[in-house]
């Protein structure tokens, strides 16, 4: 159904046709085993920089001069990948709550350099990503060893329990292509260069956004395996982390 963005109509709380535009970002546990399984066919990459000061994490300005200050100060940008998975709803061990529902959560995955590698090897023997509804996959288990900086490892299952039925499946690429945006703005927002040079301290020109409207500042809530991650807080439950985006997904 499309929606008509210059309507408004009455909704009540927790009403099932309000959908909130917001998805957690994916973070082991340490001690506690996850099933996980990468929803997308390819992954979403972007150049980013992680300014220590300031603690901001901006993408690569497009402005040659910008980018040059950037590299003066900082260097190379950093490479980081961004993934969209579904964490399926179990115990601390990784044993799915219910085998007969498809039970969990949509979340983000953003990943530095060296967790891209560590999955495309993975990826030489066991299906990571989605290659169509009729196409073998594997889903994983991700035991989180060290929580700070996400030190994690990994085997493969021998199927993706998302595509043993046809209806399942279908809902999670379809919440799948609501996430890709904002997956985008979590791999690092677009800041204009009058901010990327105040942040380094430079006087530059003025400031016209080129971020868009729905960007927000997502540096201070980084949850990947970076090394400049803030270290965590308590640990959810077990089943607490299914909660959120669309509640909890049962089907």
């Amino acid at each position: 159904m499309t929606t008509n963005y210059s309507e408004m109509d009455d909704v009540t709380l927790g009403d099932k046709k309000v959908e909130i535009s917001n998805f957690d970002r994916y973070k082991g546990r340490k001690g506690v085993t996850d099933r996980i399984v990468v929803v997308s066919s390819k992954l979403i990459r972007g150049f980013t920089y992680y300014h220590n000061e300031s603690k901001k994490m901006f993408r690569a300005p497009k402005d040659p001069a910008t980018l040059k200050a950037c590299k003066e100060a900082m260097g190379e940008p950093q490479q980081r990948f961004g993934i969209i998975l579904f964490q399926y709803l179990t115990d601390e061990t990784g044993d799915l709550a219910n085998k007969d529902k498809l039970q969990g959560k949509l979340k983000l995955w953003v990943v530095s350099e060296s967790r891209y590698e560590e999955l495309s090897l993975i990826q030489k023997d066991w299906k990571l990503l989605d290659d169509g509804e009729d196409q073998p996959q594997n889903d994983l288990k991700v035991k989180c060893t060290e929580e700070q900086y996400q030190r994690m490892s990994f085997n493969a299952c021998p199927e993706a329990l998302y595509k043993t039925k046809p209806a399942w499946y279908k809902k999670l690429k379809e919440m799948e292509a609501k996430a890709k945006d904002k997956l985008k703005m979590a791999i690092g927002r677009e800041l204009p260069d009058g901010e990327i040079m105040d942040i380094l301290g430079q006087s530059g020109p003025s400031p016209t956004s080129s971020a868009s409207a729905g960007d927000i500042d997502l540096s201070d809530v980084l949850d990947d395996d970076d090394t400049t991650a803030t270290p965590a807080g308590t640990a959810p439950t077990a089943a607490a982390s299914g909660e959120g985006r669309f509640g909890l997904l049962s089907l």
